[in-house]
């Protein structure tokens, strides 16, 4: 069918469903009195409500790109803080530890000293070996030092016999003339014998009366502690540091690249108050340089542990996100511009310029959402797969155990040995839960599986027996001590105890007997021992060589030559008793 020409009545009065769908409102052009031209239908423009929609779309969108960046902001910055405190603690448990050990020998040699006369100590080979019995014993001191009242070393790990030598001007020795002056950590100094700088720890000696008896010193490797910071973390753009309570500087991490001392009083490190997270920002004293600060005290002792992120890491690592932000903003931007003067170009075609737009828009809110949520899908689909491979095995056994089941219904004579295989499949996915529950699936704790193990043969084989109607005529008792092993053994010691049990509970108590099941399990040296122990009616007495074995004897033996381990029965008064010998993992 043809379309007839629109007229020009009611083409000048089009109303908007006609335009939406398709057909332009038109107005006729003006007419020359000639009538030599023809009419020339005319679209309004368009620019001002596309130009609308643009401006709206590119608040949008810097709005989303404002609020993505400044969220990302605010978590750079959370993450940094919460580093700096669990790194801040790491350092101030390690300084603990180390100076607290150094303390306890700084104690040893004054009990060593005593009051012995000094001239018996710098004479007694001894004593020198006693010293270096406690510098060999760290690798992080790098000498011994005793010194007597008056500043001369008469003993040290460095030379025997000692030369004399005059520390009276030393900071370390000056500071414990005064009595009750504790322990005492100077900063970084050069030994005169050997060269090499160390860090002092000193403390006051006494006799028993109370009077001034020298001094004990260790000089501990600052290279130590360098090199334990530089374990943790790269140098550049985080710093590490031994501060004393007084600012002075003991150990920072960057050294410097001369291996120059260390020295130098720096309070304000110390001075600055923590906001409610625990940290601070500071431009470092030291080198100028603005961080991101957390520090701890080290308990009982005049030391604090710092440790600093530059506040530049943490921004170039925002300034990074934000430009991926930017780098779907931008161009998504650059689009919508064009298809907007695209659309303002293409007036006669208004409605696809909308849709157009439209598209355009959903395109970008969408990408800027993607790029919003993507670290937490990513943690999401981690967590996933991780629980996934924790279920999986479970999940096939018990489709495995639900289908000999089905076919146990449907076959009352496959009853009794199916029956068998599912406790068999049972007894794996106890196991499996087990690991399932453990935060080291190397490590399996054995005795945790078999406890579980025999009370859900107990109760398959006597239900709850809380009920009046089925009393609970056999007793079991777990003896079962920790044991750790890996998962090589845990199989077929679980697939043991299961034969074992379930043969106990079939056999030693025919006609509704009552007795007791004893599970014990133990180490002994290198072996696992498991026993089970019950007071039926014993094992019948078969002549050697005749009989075949059952399924459950012939998994046993072979459970037991994977094990590499052995295994007996021995008849007891009443009952039998089975005995399980394997190496642990």
């Amino acid at each position: 069918m043809t379309a007839s020409a629109p007229d020009p009545a009611t083409s000048a009065g089009a109303s908007l469903p006609d335009f939406l769908a398709g057909g332009a409102p038109v107005r006729e052009a003006a007419v020359p009195a000639d009538g030599a031209a023809a009419t020339v239908p005319l679209i309004p423009s368009a620019g001002r409500p596309v130009a609308v929609l643009l401006v709206m779309s590119l608040v949008l969108t810097l709005l989303l790109f404002a609020w993505a960046a400044w969220d990302h902001h605010r978590r750079v910055w959370d993450d940094a803080r919460e580093q700096v405190m669990d790194v801040t603690h790491v350092l101030e448990e390690h300084a603990g530890k180390i100076f607290s050990i150094h303390a306890t020998s700084l104690r040893y040699v004054e009990r060593l000293v005593g009051d012995a006369g000094w001239k018996d100590v710098a004479g007694d080979s001894r004593f020198y070996d006693r010293l270096r019995e406690i510098w060999q014993a760290s690798p992080e001191l790098e000498s011994v030092w005793v010194v007597d009242t008056t500043g001369i070393i008469r003993v040290n790990t460095v030379q025997w016999p000692t030369p004399a030598l005059d520390v009276s001007d030393r900071e370390y020795f000056r500071a414990q003339l005064k009595p009750g002056a504790g322990i005492f950590i100077g900063q970084q100094l050069r030994g005169r014998i050997s060269g090499a700088p160390f860090l002092p720890i000193s403390q006051r000696m006494e006799t028993r009366d109370g009077r001034f008896n020298g001094v004990a010193q260790l000089s501990l490797k600052p290279d130590y502690f360098i090199a334990f910071y530089r374990s943790l973390f790269s140098a550049d753009p985080k710093t590490m540091m031994l501060v004393r309570e007084d600012g002075a500087l003991l150990v920072r991490e960057p050294a410097p690249a001369d291996g120059g001392l260390q020295q130098g009083f720096y309070p304000e490190l110390l001075k600055t108050p923590e906001d409610a997270t625990g940290t601070f920002i500071l431009t470092s004293p030291i080198d100028g340089v603005q961080r991101l600060y957390a520090r701890r005290k080290v308990p009982n002792l005049p030391l604090f542990v710092l440790y600093g992120i530059t506040t530049d890491s943490i921004a170039k690592e925002w300034e990074d996100r934000a430009l991926i932000y930017a780098a779907v903003a931008v161009p998504a931007s650059l689009a919508l511009m064009l298809v907007a003067w695209i659309a303002i170009r293409r007036s006669r075609d208004l409605a696809r310029a909308g849709q157009i737009l439209r598209h355009a828009n959903t395109l970008l809110e969408a990408r800027v959402a993607d790029r919003t949520r993507h670290l937490d899908r990513a943690l999401a689909e981690r967590e996933m797969l991780l629980r996934d491979t924790h279920h999986r095995v479970k999940n096939n056994l018990q489709v495995v155990s639900s289908l000999l089941q089905l076919q146990a219904s449907m076959n009352p004579a496959l009853r009794p040995a199916l029956g068998d295989a599912l406790r068999r499949i049972h007894a794996m996915g106890i196991l499996h839960e087990q690991l399932h529950r453990a935060s080291d699936v190397d490590v399996v704790q054995l005795d945790r599986v078999i406890t579980a193990l025999a009370r859900e043969i107990d109760h398959i084989h006597q239900g709850e027996g809380h009920a009046a109607d089925h009393p609970r005529r056999v007793t079991v008792t777990l003896d079962v001590a920790p044991l750790e092993t890996d998962l090589t053994a845990s199989v077929p010691v679980t697939l043991v105890l299961n034969e074992v049990l379930s043969n106990a509970f079939k056999h030693a108590y025919p006609g509704g007997r009552a007795g007791t099941l004893a599970v014990t399990l133990r180490r002994e040296g290198a072996e696992g021992v498991l026993i089970v122990a019950d007071d039926g009616v014993g094992m019948p007495d078969t002549p050697a060589g005749t009989g075949r074995k059952s399924l459950g004897q012939l998994l046993i033996d072979a459970f037991t030559r994977q094990l590499r381990g052995k295994f007996f029965y021995e008849t007891a008064t009443p009952g039998t008793r089975f005995t399980l010998r394997f190496p642990l993992g």
